[in-house]
């Protein structure tokens, strides 16, 4: 009788119920002609082990039963994953992997949105566009940096059997400095879509992310949109401590422009959606002040190491 994993099993019902907490707790940019599903990222697991297939497309299917489009994302949206999933089976490397749910998303999510509003012909092709540049985008620029950070972390490479070879050999950063290049991507799209408010008139209701109240006349909120690629640009370039201070002096200045944005556009306190935007700051916060005490403790091991050999060597 075969031998039950047990480890496997809930390392896939974790990755299983991420993607459903990344889509929902992205609600309002993960469904429509226009999205940024970030939960697709995890899609890339599928390269660096496809056992974690099955896992994914639950996890799809579970997300789209909450979707304004009822069965049809059920369906169709699970389809496109599953479609996606097969030859990323057969894939060793990430770029070409992502092609994938790129291609089986613009398609099959676009062909569902035709039959759910009746948009064919141009706004057919509109969706198509829409849907597959907001995959590429979440896949290529913050999935792919993201597989990276996560085939340098040696306990999760092992405990989840992960495949580290990837197809980007070139690339010698750290596993933090590639996460701050994810950060500063996902902080990017979220200051694009992410809606802090919306509005409804009639039966219309429209997303106001900080771009759009931006170019509404709040040109100060741009600092939502600048200080991310700031952020991503001073953790590559500074060392050490240097690093931690100006990544949080960043951070505060991104929570500061957050509240004011709250103060001056009143419609952002009724909406919850502008609160969970303080989780992607905790996340900047978060980073520096873990990667500056690992090498600290690093140092102090190296240096009680050098101390010993030292110790050693007057005996001798």
């Amino acid at each position: 009788m075969k031998k039950i994993d047990i480890k496997f099993i809930a390392y896939s019902a974790i990755i299983a119920a991420l993607y459903v907490a990344l889509t929902w707790g992205f609600a309002p940019i993960s469904y429509g002609p226009v999205q940024f599903r970030i939960s697709e990222v995890l899609m890339l697991l599928i390269i660096l082990n496809p056992k974690y297939s099955f896992s994914l497309v639950l996890g799809c299917f579970i997300a789209n039963t909450t979707s304004s489009l009822g069965w049809y994302d059920m369906v169709f949206g699970t389809m496109a994953t599953l479609l996606a999933v097969i030859p990323m089976c057969f894939t060793k490397k990430l770029y070409i992997g992502a092609i994938f749910p790129v291609i089986t998303n613009m398609f099959i999510v676009s062909w569902e949105l035709g039959l759910a509003f009746d948009m064919w012909g141009g706004a057919y092709w509109y969706n198509v566009f829409t849907v597959g540049l907001g995959e590429a985008v979440v896949l290529y620029l913050l999935g792919i940096p993201t597989m990276l950070a996560v085939t340098k972390n040696e306990f999760l490479v092992e405990k989840m059997e992960l495949r580290t070879d990837t197809g980007f050999k070139f690339i010698s950063l750290d596993r933090f400095k590639i996460s701050s290049i994810a950060l500063g991507v996902l902080g990017v799209i979220l200051f694009i879509a992410y809606p802090f408010y919306t509005q409804t008139v009639g039966e219309e209701v429209s997303q106001f992310s900080p771009y759009t109240i931006a170019m509404n006349g709040n040109y100060w909120l741009w600092i939502i949109g600048i200080l991310p690629v700031v952020y991503s640009l001073v953790y590559l370039f500074t060392k050490s401590k240097i690093k931690l201070i100006s990544a949080n002096v960043i951070n505060l200045l991104l929570f500061v422009t957050f509240v004011l944005a709250g103060v001056f556009v009143n419609e952002c306190l009724g909406y919850a959606y502008y609160y969970i935007y303080i989780v992607y700051i905790f996340a900047l916060v978060l980073l520096p002040v873990v990667d500056y005490l690992i090498e600290r403790n690093n140092n102090i091991e190296i240096a009680e190491e050098n101390k010993t050999e030292e110790t050693k060597e007057e005996i001798m």
